[in-house]
């Protein structure tokens, strides 16, 4: 069997998984077997006529939908838009405002960035015959505290909205070669020692200097912080690690570093990074909310069609966006979240 039958193969169990659960459940998939592909093969399940929501993360997203509706028709000889009566297309973070609307369906499109307790208001004071969620990778363990003080779980959240259906992990993927093997390599460099590049000091009294200089006090203060007392013990820790690993997402240096690798690279690449200003000293074309749609949708256009070899990316692109012949993807600066680095690696080469 090839990969496109043995992809479309698991969208069809995706589905009837789906749809044994009354059409009420949530898919969790790995990046690159067409997400998209399964909520658009939901819809068409659903009466003709059907009003139809679907929420995603930014408004970035819609033209991969709309581009994969095309290719949806393409497929298999099936307009989309002559089977529902509309499509509209809304954020997690628009939708969560509303009360007393009704859907037939909704796609909530990496639904993990909608299991929080502001946006999942939207599923609670709105009504939907059906819903299907999609996402590659849930961390359900994730905690929310709630205005009473109670605590619950971005697992209890998803089991209420939209529970696990039909998952397919990477190994499944590696097992069954659906996944793309990817050459992953990681690139030590030592903290610099000699420039004095790093802001440090208070508000009023600020200063320049090294990078290992500024890791070094945040990460003494950080093991003194162990032997505080108990009453503050806590808060001095937080504060401590999160200045120690903001230092080491922001090095000055990797810049450095990815320069020298870009110029050894070949092909189309995209660069990620924590900081819009360190992404703009390696390449002028950086897809990020500081932009206007327009000069996203033209920076990603001319990525797509060769124009541009290198992007930079910030947030708008680490999930659901499909590039057009990438190559590479450089993570700059890395990030401690596990959904965020496996949509980084896995999506972009779909």
């Amino acid at each position: 069997m090839n990969l496109d039958k043995k992809r479309e193969q698991i969208q069809d169990q995706a589905l009837q998984a789906w749809i044994q659960k009354n059409k009420k459940g949530t898919v969790e998939i790995i990046t690159g077997l067409g997400k998209t592909m399964i909520a658009m093969k939901a819809i068409m399940t659903m009466p003709k006529g059907c009003s139809v929501l679907w929420l995603a993360e930014t408004n970035q997203r819609w033209k991969d939908v709309k581009d994969d509706i095309i290719n949806f028709k393409k497929f298999y000889n099936i307009d989309i838009y002559e089977h529902v009566d509309k499509i509209e297309m809304f954020c997690y973070q628009s939708a969560y405002k509303w009360t007393d609307k009704h859907f037939d369906i909704v796609i909530a499109d990496e639904i993990h960035d909608g299991l929080t307790l502001e946006y999942s208001k939207f599923f609670l004071y709105n009504t939907y015959n059906s819903i299907i969620g999609l996402s590659a990778t849930i961390n359900r363990k994730t905690v929310y505290k709630t205005e009473s003080g109670e605590e619950i779980t971005k697992g209890e959240l998803i089991d209420n909205i939209a529970p696990i259906c039909f998952k397919y992990s990477v190994n499944q993927g590696q097992e069954d070669g659906t996944a793309r093997k990817l050459n992953i390599h990681v690139i030590n460099h030592n903290l610099d020692f000699q420039t004095k590049n790093v802001l440090a000091g208070s508000k009023t009294k600020q200063f320049l200097t090294t990078e290992k200089n500024s890791y070094d006090y945040w990460d003494n203060e950080f093991k003194k912080s162990l032997f505080l007392p108990a009453s503050i013990k806590e808060f001095k820790l937080r504060v401590t690690s999160s200045a120690r690993a903001r230092i080491l997402y922001n090095l000055p240096s990797k810049v450095v570093v990815t320069k020298k690798l870009l110029e050894v690279l070949s092909d189309k690449t995209i660069v990620f990074g924590n900081s819009i200003e360190a992404l703009l000293q390696v390449t002028p074309n950086v897809i990020s909310s500081k932009n206007s749609e327009l000069k996203n949708s033209d920076i990603r256009n001319k990525f797509d069609s060769g124009e541009y070899d290198i992007i930079g990316s910030f947030k708008m692109l680490k999930q659901g966006a499909n590039l057009k012949g990438l190559t590479n993807a450089v993570i700059m600066s890395y990030y401690s979240v596990e959904k965020d680095i496996t949509q980084m690696i896995g999506k972009q080469f779909a």
